[in-house]
């Protein structure tokens, strides 16, 4: 199976409000994007950065969510509570391994 991770670390002032929008931001992801959206994972850094970590069936998915999902109105609530973004990248997965 081909895929394409999305890693966005970012800064956010209320963990809360982030983790609040966070679920609708992922029900709008299967929406949209059907087969094409993998999974999501969000995590804190020690220094209190975010990783937020999607997988996508290929980069061009990736990169069509990229563009359309930071401006997309229903997705307001989970990216108005984002701040500086420090690094935006995709990546192949190259190996994957279930349990």
């Amino acid at each position: 199976m081909s895929a394409t991770i999305e890693y966005v670390r970012f800064e956010a002032t209320d963990p809360a409000e982030l983790t609040a929008h966070r679920e609708h931001l992922v029900t709008l992801l299967r929406e949209r994007y059907g087969t094409g959206f993998l999974g999501a994972h969000l995590a804190r850094f020690e220094d209190g950065s975010f990783l937020d970590f999607i997988v996508w069936d290929s980069p061009e998915t990736a990169a069509r969510a990229a563009e359309e999902m930071p401006g997309a109105p229903a997705a307001k609530g989970f990216f108005s509570a984002i701040g500086a973004v420090h690094e935006m990248r995709h990546a192949e997965v190259l190996h994957s391994t279930r349990p």
